[in-house]
Formats: C-alpha cells, structure tokens, sequence
C-alpha cells in the first residue's frame, strides 16, 4: 500500500527466496526499471495499488512497464492489506492484472462501509482465518495491554469548545480537543518516562500539524505523507538498528505495512474518528 512497504517486501523476499535480486523489480514512484525479457524469464514485481490504479497520463517508462504488467500472464497476484482493494479508486487493480490466482493478505478484514463484502467477487472468498488469540498464546504476538488516559481541557480550550458546541465548527472543535495542551503535556511525560526505561515508542497523530510541531519542540523524528521515500526509511532504520532514536512520530501513513517489530508502547493522541480498522491496524 506504500513505497515503504514494497520496499519491506524487496527484502524480505531477498532474505527467504533465492530469488535472484536483479528478478525483484520494485514499480513506485522511484523505481520504474522495466522487465527483462518479460515473456520467457519469471520474476517477481512489487508494486502500490496507487501505482496500479492511477488512471491518469502517465510518463514514458511508467507507460511502458505498466503495459508489461498488463499484457503478462501472471501466475500469482499476492494483494497485501486486501481491506483497501474494494475502495473505488484500488479495485482497478484486480482487473489490471491477469493472474491465475489471487491470494489476499489482512491482519485487519474491517471497513467502516459494506464494501468489504465485494472482496468475495474482487479475490474471492476467506479460506483462513487466524485466532488472535491462538497466535498471543503461541508467542507469535505480544501480549497488549490498553489504557485510556483522559486528560481535562484547560479552561480556555474548554470555553472555546463550548462556545463552537452548535455543530457549524466540528473541524474547530476536533483541534481544540486534538491539540489540549493538558494531554499534550501528558504524552510528553509518557515518551520520557518510557524512554527511561528503554522502550522503543512510536506516537500517532492524523493531526498533521500537530505532528509536525509536537515532534519538532521535542526533538524527535516524524513521518508523514511529504517525508519522502529515502528519509522514511533511515529514520525507520535508525529507530529500529539504533539507541539515539527512541521515539518517531507517525501519521495514518503508518497505519499500513510497516513492520516495526522492536516498538514495545504506542502512543495515540489523534485517530481518524472511531475507526475499528484503523485501532486494530495501529496494534
């Protein structure tokens, strides 16, 4: 679903085939290299459902390695993150790419409309199912513990939020409850003391701003939609290989396939509303 997560696919298909790397082709943004001798040597594509789905003008590499990936007869789609295929916009992509068979991939089968069910007829129907459970007991998950903080509104957040209580200044009354500087002050405490300890803290906000100007005054690394490709990956990188970064900010753009295995807390001070997909996808 992102440029990060492909990459992560490159590597780890480099770590358990022998799959020859120059037989890996990556088709984002950044990488466009066209297949070798498509009709005669198998090989292995990684790509985005943005990148397969855009209907609009497209470059000249862009054009000719889609018209590859149209015209080939692929023997297996793998569809990573399966819950986004039924959105308008990604479900081009089943009928893009002819392949014999069709496997999709979710730890999260939730959407918040009844487009989930199209996936019978997208990818066809649910053949295994995994308890969460099952895979805490066996040690292939943490066990997760939940706690809801609250945290009361300074006076003078509180009296704009009553005085915008008339629902024509919802998008006023989410910012002001977002960015209260009490929990603000909160989640500051939280990322020290748990630094302290040792842990590994990755801090969610869809609040774009917020993020941006919280992890700044701390000093501390985000990751948001215009954090391009390569510095995503060093600060993943350095959160992830080393001890001098501790904590990363993260908007919705993580939310999807990033494997971060070593975060042991997670902080959320900004969700998308009461989305179900994306509480279990952050977990």
């Amino acid at each position: 679903s992102t440029s990060v997560a492909v990459d992560q696919w490159r590597r780890q298909f480099q770590m358990f085939t022998t799959i020859p790397p120059d037989d890996i082709y990556m088709f984002t943004a950044e990488h466009k290299r066209a297949i070798d001798d498509c009709e005669r040597r198998a090989c292995v594509l990684i790509s985005t459902y943005s990148m397969l789905g855009f209907t609009g003008k497209r470059s000249g590499e862009t054009e000719l390695l889609m018209s590859q990936v149209q015209q080939l007869e692929w023997g297996l789609m793998v569809v990573d993150e399966v819950q986004v295929m039924p959105a308008r916009t990604f479900r081009t992509v089943a009928t893009t790419v002819k392949s014999h068979c069709c496997l999709g991939l979710t730890a999260t089968l939730v959407r918040e409309d009844n487009l989930i069910y199209d996936l019978h007829w997208l990818i066809g129907p649910k053949l295994y199912e995994a308890s969460w459970q099952q895979l805490q007991d066996d040690g292939f998950l943490a066990r997760v513990r939940c706690v809801e903080v609250w945290c009361e509104m300074s006076k003078a957040f509180f009296a704009e939020y009553l005085a915008a209580e008339d629902g024509r200044d919802a998008h006023l009354r989410r910012a002001l409850w977002t960015c209260n500087p009490n929990k603000l002050t909160v989640c500051e405490y939280l990322i020290r003391f748990h630094e302290q300890r040792g842990d590994k803290i990755i801090v969610f906000s869809d609040n774009i701003s917020l993020l941006e100007d919280f992890a700044k005054r701390l000093g501390r690394y985000y990751i948001c939609g215009k954090v391009d490709m390569r510095e995503r990956m060093q600060i993943l990188g350095a959160f992830q290989n080393t001890s001098t970064c501790n904590t990363i900010f993260l908007s919705k753009v993580g939310d999807n396939a990033i494997d971060i295995p070593n975060a042991s807390v997670i902080v959320q001070i900004s969700s998308h509303y009461g989305s179900r997909r994306q509480e279990a996808q952050r977990l």
